[in-house]
Formats: C-alpha cells, structure tokens, sequence
C-alpha cells in the first residue's frame, strides 16, 4: 500500500511542476486559508485549550464583591469577609488572601519601583510554587511580628541580581523597611493581572512577601483591597461551590447591614483570565473557517477546470487496467500534497502574523506571552491541510474518474466530444463553486465592514473631557515625614 501512495506522490509531483503557475496559485491560496486558520487556532489553543500553569487549574477559582445596587459590578473583599469564607465554607480545599503594591526598592544604584504581592503561605503551596534556590515561605510567617522574609521571582533575580546565588540572606530595602531575602522562585512561576487583579494595578509579580493577619483579622472588614482566591474540593463544581458561598454572603449581608443586593461571586480562574474574549476569539475562528472554505472552492473550481485538459491522461491510465478507485487516489493524493505545501506556506504565515501581534501587543488578548506554534499547533495544521486537500480534491477526482473512455481516445479528452451530459455537469459543478464562493466572501465582507465601523466608532467616543496636553503619572511617597495622610496631600 505504502509502495502505492509513493507512486501516485511521485507521479503528482510531475504533474504538477508541468504547470508551475496553477500550482503555485493553488498553494498561495491554501497557504492564506490555512495560515489564518492556524494563527487563529494557536490564539484558541493558548487562551481556551491550555489549562493555566498551576496544579489542577479547573479547581481553582477567585471570589469577588459584587452590589448591583449601589452600581458596584465588582469589588475586592476585605480580611474580614476572607476570614468569613475561610471558616465557614465547606466547598474549599484550601483559601488565600493576596494583595498587591508598588513600592520603592533603594540601596541600590538608583531608586526604582518594584511590584509587590503579599500573600499568605497558602497562596504558593494553592499555586504550585517552588524554589529554585532557597526555601519557600513557611506558615509561622503568617503569624504577625515575625522578621520580614520576600522571595524573588526568577526573572527579577536575574535582571537585577545577575542570577547571584549569594543573594539569600541579603535584605532588601522596601520602602525603607527591610526584609531578608529566603529564596527564588522557579521561572515558570508567574502570578499576573490576568491571574489576579489587584487594587493596586501591579502588573506581574517581581517579589514576593508574607501577608500576616492579625488574631482579630475577622472584625477587618473595611479595608476591601485584597484578592481571595480558593482551590474546590475534588468533585465540587462551580455552581455547588456559588451555592455555599451564597449562604455565607447572606450572612455577611444580614450582620454586616450591607446593601440588599450584595453577593460573593466565585469564578473560575480560567473565566477570570479570558473573561469576554472567548466569544470575540471564537467568533474570529469561525470567520477564518469561512476564509478557508472560499479558498476550498477556489481551487476546487481552478482544478475542475484543470480536470478536463486531463481527460485523454485519465483515460489512458483506465484503459491500462487502472480502477476508478486508483484514479480517485491519484487525484485526491496531488490535491493533499497541494493543501500540504499550503499548509507548510501557512505555518509561516501564521508565525509572522503572531510575531506582529505580539510586538504591538495591544493589550486586551490575555495570556498572549504563551500564544506560539507548538505541537498542537503544527498537528492542528497538518490536519486541517489533509482535510482541505480531502475537501477541494474529492468533486474534481469523481468528475475526471467518470470519464468516458471512448469519446476521450477517439478525440484526445476535448471538451467538444466529452459527450453533453459530462459538459453540463461540469458546468453546473463550477458554477455552484462560484456561487458558493461569492457567498462566502459576501458575508465575510459585510463582517468585516461591520467590524471595522463599530472600531472606529470606539475610537471616536468623546472621553468627556479634552485629553490634549495631559499627561499621568504614579507618584507613590515613603519615609517618616510621609506617614499620615495630609503630609502625603502636601506633597
């Protein structure tokens, strides 16, 4: 068999390199198609496929505030409700408390701003983290008046410290406080925005410090500035988990005399870091598709009207004692080897065009440092390319197997002496191509049209104010002098 499909390859690849023009239309057609198809699956694959680089990540979730009521659509909780949640649940396997700031690390060549998350050891065991040197958080940290401990991210120790291993048991000055260096973490530890958004807008991770609670952290309930996040118990799915969390909102709402139509929303982590997109990114996918279908009917057309300058060919090979099963082959064997070629120009395509996106980064695709060509990727490609190459080859390959074997020897497979019936319905074949192909594009265009409108009707929405001239920044002030809230206002 395998000798067989070698002998229709090689006998392909003469056919076509004898008409190189057709053959490079069809692949630059494919390769679009496929390209776009691939790029936009490799979006798909990083943003909905890949699971999130923590232990068990369907299991965890983050809990917000929400009062409708008071216009309040989101809101972080407080130490207190945390507290609340962490003794009351019976759904968690494990909670933690976050938060994250931006201080002023100095004592080095030049002051500059350094993002900090604080969290309770529970946090980085929930996570997965490890240590790359050093040692992790230990719980007694999270009981006050210990020595203040940070850890590092990877990426920070290597930028700013020259990946030093003599760096543990070094302080580093935060905001004039120190605090003793115990470890670093692993590079593929990461913790960002997307993961976690904090009051305090930090965008990654760059240390790490413990987050002690105080014995009466229960009666904190003002100070709503934190992140809660919690890993549910095997079996427990989200809605049995918002039922539970139900219960004890309901109890908050009562004692606490919050607004009647406060809630604690838990969410899974996955829907935190792609929140809206998955529809706008499914929606691309199915566009690309129809890209790729218009491009099917493209070369389906070009290769039936190829098929009849290949009637007396066919016909010869019948003749010899070839089956309309060998012929159906052949034809379909050229036209995956096509779709391949376009699907290898499409691979490149695709890495170009997230190579671009991904310099101008325009910030609303989360997760876009993990979009890339991996072996999802390429196996999605191959397989769409054999798909396509099955697609646009099977109408061709059943027309010109159909041939008539007396009209194509006697006048050499001319379309005159085809005979009426074969005329018509190749005919008929070419001209639903077209309209098929006219459709298509008809649809992606008023899409397409649409889209580009509703963008440029979001770029000219007036903000309300005149932004020329005006410029912001983050000013953040430390040290004694700067210790109540009017000293900071002076400044």
């Amino acid at each position: 068999m395998l000798d067989y499909v070698l002998q229709d390859l090689r006998y392909g690849v003469r056919t076509l390199i004898k008409n190189p023009g057709l053959t490079l239309v069809i692949v630059l057609s494919l390769a679009l198609g496929i390209g776009a198809n691939t790029a936009i699956f490799s979006v798909t694959n990083a943003l909905l496929l890949k699971p999130l680089p923590y232990p068990q990540p369907d299991r965890l979730t983050i809990l917000w505030l929400r009062s409708p009521g008071l216009g309040i659509p989101q809101d972080w909780p407080s130490p207190g409700e945390y507290m609340d949640i962490k003794t009351r649940n019976h759904v968690f396997e494990e909670t933690a408390l976050a938060q994250g700031r931006t201080v002023t690390l100095t004592g080095i060549d030049q002051p500059e701003r350094v993002e900090i998350i604080n969290g309770t050891t529970s946090l980085f065991h929930m996570l997965g983290a490890h240590a790359f040197i050093g040692r992790l958080f230990v719980p007694q940290e999270d009981l006050p008046g210990q020595p203040v401990t940070a850890l590092l991210s990877y990426g920070f120790w290597k930028s700013k410290f020259g990946a030093n291993p003599s760096i543990l048991g070094t302080t580093l000055t935060l905001n004039g406080k120190q605090a003793a260096i115990v470890g670093v973490l692993t590079p593929s530890f990461s913790l960002s925005h997307e993961v976690m958004p904090t009051v305090g807008g930090v965008d990654h991770g760059d240390v790490f410090m413990p987050l002690p609670l105080a014995p009466d952290a229960v009666n904190d309930r003002g100070n709503e500035n934190f992140n809660v996040l919690a890993r549910m118990k095997p079996g427990v799915t989200p809605q049995e988990a918002q039922a539970d969390v139900d219960v004890i909102a309901a109890r908050i709402r009562e004692i606490d005399k919050r607004d009647p139509t406060f809630t604690i929303s838990v969410v899974p982590l996955l829907e935190q870091v792609v929140g809206n997109v998955r529809r706008t990114v499914l929606v691309l996918f199915g566009a690309v598709g129809l890209v790729l279908l218009i491009a099917c009917a493209n070369v389906a057309n070009l290769l039936l009207a190829r098929s009849g300058g290949r009637q007396k060919e066919i016909a010869v090979r019948a003749a010899l004692g070839a089956s309309r099963l060998r012929l159906v082959r052949q034809m379909l064997t050229e036209s995956v080897f096509l779709s391949v070629l376009g699907g290898a120009a499409g691979i490149w395509i695709a890495a170009w065009n997230l190579y671009a996106v991904r310099t101008i980064n325009p910030g609303n695709i989360p997760r876009l440092d993990t979009v890339g060509i991996d072996g999802a990727v390429l196996a999605f490609t191959f397989g769409i390319s054999v798909l396509t190459g099955i697609v646009f080859g099977l109408v061709p390959a059943l027309r010109v197997s159909r041939t008539d074997l007396n009209n194509a020897l006697k006048a050499g497979g001319r379309s005159g002496t085809e005979g009426g019936g074969l005329q018509v319905t190749r005919d008929k074949l070419r001209g639903l191509l077209v309209t098929v192909e006219i459709a298509l594009s008809l649809m992606l265009l008023v899409g397409a049209g649409l889209l580009v409108r509703s963008f440029a009707r979001l770029q000219n929405v007036p903000p309300g104010f005149n932004p020329d001239h005006v410029i912001s920044m983050l000013v953040s002030v430390n040290g004694p002098k700067y210790k109540e809230e009017k000293a900071i206002s002076r400044f």
